[in-house]
């Protein structure tokens, strides 16, 4: 009978127990979604840099392609530092 008793007091105390994990596993798997959407975003802005830099060498002449690539870069370096600065200010 007390091993009845120890049961339902058990019991009792684990759905409290159960909605805080299923909330924490909830978070953990927004994190992991967040975390994988991250690396995709890197992976796809590196990819994109690259191919502008590529289309630079296509589309205009050797001799101009420092002028094109400098104006790029900066223009990339610009927007990084908007964004940290962002970043930063939200913080």
């Amino acid at each position: 009978m007390s091993e009845a008793l120890d049961r339902s007091e058990t019991l009792g105390a684990k759905p409290e127990a159960k909605a805080e994990k299923v909330s924490e596993l909830g978070e953990n798997f927004k994190k992991g979604i967040f975390l994988i959407s991250m690396l995709l975003l890197l992976v796809a802005t590196f990819q994109l840099y690259f191919s502008i830099e590529r289309t630079i060498e296509i589309w205009f002449e050797y001799q101009y392609i420092p002028i094109f690539r400098a104006v790029y870069n900066f223009i990339v370096l610009i927007v990084s530092l908007y964004i940290i600065r962002l970043y930063i200010i939200k913080r």
